[in-house]
């Protein structure tokens, strides 16, 4: 008789096999009733057995092979060779399953690879050399204390079950049998996301903090006083009241037929944050208690939208948590205080960094790159999140944001995700986004997406032609204009203005031109070659001067369209599609207080003979913005008029763009084909097309220090024992955390060809640059001669 208790997981601290293993079933259970994640917990460790693999965790060290998930994988192929009825009964019928169940026990440590190639081949070779000298290992006696079976050995002949042939025959079969591959693919990552996090959860000891209940408790009454504050008085605000209730009313009636997912249409200057919010009230008073997950397209909405959500529930703020590349863990300053008087602070901020990477929270405020990206992601560190997206409801605002041939694409995405995980999501946007699947894809998305419905429209689309949300009209400039006629314009009328360019190039040349001709205008220059510190400071200037009537020109790119609450009579656009031109617009007369309507140039913008809009708008965006031209160049529009426009504009995009198709790959066609690697390299922004991207840290003042700060971390980092894991652990946490609280004064500069670089103080620290030189609040990083020393 074999001890199995005297087998060993992890070393620190000492944890039985059998406990991290049966703590891992556990947790898999707790997040999803997938057999293929439960079968895969249940097999996922066995190969520590491994005397080499015990010998490392009691020395540290080991020369010979100690490979545990491919020795795992191997009991499993074992396993199934004597067991092959009982794995299918327990995997309900469905043997294509088989393949997941082999590529999560492999690559638990690791990321989802494209099938069928699931093996690596040096790994293989060294598993052989292992199996021919050990052999006695007591796997089926472990495997009695999980259910009855056909007893195997380790003794099968190495090439009767060769991991690469057998492994390959598997997902070559799955690829060509599976006749629901969108569900093969979201069963198998969410099963490897719901292993991993309970793996890692279970060897962390991670204790969740999180209280659900109560925050969904008190959720409704906090946000009803809050909105008891609001005042009736005025046309805008009684709208305002008007489309919240609509809302309401609707989706109660929705949630009843069985809907999961739903489109809120609403005018700019409707209050979706508060509607949204209602809205998630109504599902929590119906459906019970679910997390919420607020998405927003931009860093600088997502500040916004927490500064509101902390304002409206003081009573939980430390519930709310902003997850995203510059919010900091609110925890991890209160217990580095703790560090000399509690030898447990490491392990609690271990804990409250290890809640954030899980979303384990009960409202969240995050970017869309966390929530698309994680809906494709193959990543182990990205799908921790996964299983905290089942029984949520999602926020989607500003869905327009998406490329369009990806808004659609994710909206079918996440209902059928809904569909499957008990969650819910109200996709909101103040333009008119067409949700019906194409009929002329090369894909036949009705059989791809299965039981997809379109969102139904939660409110009215009347209040589109409402005499209060007319706020403005689009003039539009047929001939082509350069720098110096945009500049004539601009000094020529009296009024502040808002400039809305396509590049930061241009963006430079018309503040420098304006600055030639002398006027007494007030310039403001903005765009992404300032720090974030620098442009919120930019925003509130232009706000305080609008509001003493100074005549003030903000020149801004598009990163100033959509959420950003300022208030303009006058909007100059370089022409852009249809959306772009909208949110733009939105930005004038935001909150109708100039009676007469703002006025909305719009016109295109040359250098030479070059469009300035096709050096953004290329490739098939380019069919994009000639459709835009066709639609709107015609004559002056107002704001009520808009919508038929947008509707066609939709309706174009949606049946003339390859639905699901990203920077050159056919989303669909890849997770037809089960290449959860490629599908995971999916990201939204595409670095290789719009040049090198360089960080740089501005320092705020001579005694700004905090570089210096990241380089020692950097030190203190390098000098940790390489197996004091924890210790490790909560340096790189403090590291995030270091440059999350330098994030504000971080530029993230795209080098072109033509740009010349700033000379940095000294050499990079976690790639990015120290530059105390080249750099100005009122022109930003400069990408020229200038900027050189001599």
């Amino acid at each position: 008789m074999v001890n199995l208790g005297e087998y060993l997981s992890h070393s620190n601290p000492n944890k039985k096999l059998i406990d991290h293993i049966n703590g891992v079933v556990a947790g898999v259970k707790r997040r999803t009733d997938s057999k293929v994640a439960e079968l895969s917990a249940i097999f996922h460790d066995i190969g520590k057995m491994n005397p080499y693999f015990q010998e490392k965790l009691k020395t540290g060290k080991t020369k010979r092979y100690a490979n545990h998930s491919y020795l795992s994988a191997y009991i499993f192929l074992c396993y199934l060779k004597e067991n092959y009825k009982q794995v299918i009964d327990y995997l309900h019928g469905n043997d294509n399953l088989i393949s997941s169940v082999l590529a999560l026990i492999t690559h638990h440590h690791g990321d989802l690879p494209d099938f069928p190639k699931i093996l690596d081949d040096s790994e293989k070779e060294k598993l052989s050399s292992f199996l021919s000298e050990v052999l006695n290992l007591p796997a089926s006696e472990y495997l009695d204390k999980y259910f009855p079976h056909v007893s195997f050995n380790l003794n099968i002949p190495y090439k009767d079950i060769i991991l690469d042939d057998i492994s390959n025959k598997i997902c070559l079969i799955t690829q060509k049998s599976e006749k629901d591959p969108l569900n093969f693919f979201f069963t198998t990552r969410f099963s490897f996301a719901s292993l991993i996090t309970a793996d890692k959860e279970d060897a962390s000891n991670f204790i969740s903090t999180s209280d659900l209940r109560n925050f969904c408790k008190t959720f409704n009454s906090n946000l009803k006083n809050y909105i008891s504050n609001f005042r009736n008085d005025s046309e805008i605000n009684k709208i305002r009241t008007e489309i919240r209730e609509e809302a309401k009313l609707n989706i109660k009636s929705l949630l009843g037929k069985g809907y999961r997912i739903f489109s809120l249409t609403s005018p700019t200057g409707s209050g979706k944050t508060v509607i949204l919010l209602s809205l998630a009230g109504e599902i929590l008073k119906s459906k019970g208690d679910y997390r919420i997950i607020y998405a927003l397209p931009f860093l600088s909405i997502t500040e916004q939208v927490e500064s509101i959500c902390n304002d409206i529930f003081k009573e939980n703020s430390n519930s709310i948590v902003r997850i995203d590349s510059k919010a900091e863990n609110k925890l991890f300053e209160v217990y580095q205080k703790e560090l000399d008087a509690d030898p447990q602070a490491n392990k609690k901020i271990i804990n409250a960094q290890f809640a954030d990477d899980l979303f384990d929270h009960p409202f969240i405020i995050t970017t869309f790159v966390k929530i698309f990206e994680t809906l494709l992601s193959n990543k182990n560190s990205t799908l921790l999140k996964l299983p905290n997206f089942s029984r949520a409801i999602f926020l989607i605002d500003e869905i327009q944001a998406l490329p369009p041939r990806l808004y659609g694409f994710f909206v079918a995405l996440l209902d059928i995700f809904c569909k499957k995980y008990d969650s819910y999501a109200i996709i909101s946007t103040a333009t008119m986004p067409y949700f019906e699947l194409p009929s002329n894809n090369k894909h036949d998305l009705t059989k791809f997406f299965g039981s997809y419905t379109v969102p139904p429209e939660l409110v009215s689309l009347n209040y589109f032609s409402s005499k209060v949300f007319n706020r403005y009209k689009m003039k539009i400039i047929s001939e082509k204009i350069d720098i110096d006629r945009l500049a004539s314009l601009i000094v020529e009328n009296d009024s502040s203005a808002l400039v809305i360019l396509n590049t930061i190039e241009d963006t430079k040349s018309l503040f420098s031109k304006l600055c030639e001709l002398k006027s007494k205008l007030k310039l403001i220059l903005l765009n992404t070659h300032f720090t974030p510190s620098d442009r919120k400071k930019k925003i509130r200037v232009a706000k305080w001067y609008l509001k003493k009537k100074t005549k003030v020109v903000l020149i801004s790119t598009q990163l100033i369209e959509a959420g950003v609450d300022i208030d303009f009579p006058l909007v100059y656009r370089d022409f852009a599609p249809i959306p772009n031109l909208i949110q733009s617009a939105g930005r004038g007369n935001r909150n109708g207080l100039v009676k007469e309507g703002a006025q909305i140039v719009i016109f295109q913008l040359v250098k030479g003979d070059y469009d300035r809009a096709s050096l953004i708008y290329k490739g098939m965006d380019r069919d994009i913005l000639s459709f835009s031209k066709i639609l709107f160049l015609m004559s002056d529009i107002d704001e009520a008029r808009l919508l038929e426009v947008q509707k066609k504009f939709f309706q174009f995009t949606q049946q003339n763009l390859i639905f699901g198709q990203h920077n050159g790959t056919d989303l669909i066609d890849e997770i037809k084909k089960m290449a959860f690697e490629k599908v995971g390299q999916f990201k939204l922004i595409n670095e290789r097309e719009y040049g090198e991207e360089i960080r740089y840290y501005i320092p705020r003042n001579k005694n700004d220090n905090e570089f210096e700060i990241l380089e020692r971390l950097y030190e203190e980092l390098q000098n940790i024992m390489y197996n004091d894991f924890e210790k490790k652990k909560v340096k790189w946490i403090e590291i995030e955390n270091q440059l999350k609280k330098m994030s504000d004064r971080i530029v993230q500069v795209r080098i072109k060809s033509k740009d010349v670089k700033p000379v940095a103080d000294k050499d990079p620290c976690f790639q990015i640059y120290k530059l105390s030189t080249g750099y100005s609040s009122a022109k930003g990083v400069e990408l020229s001669s200038i900027n050189q020393i001599l």
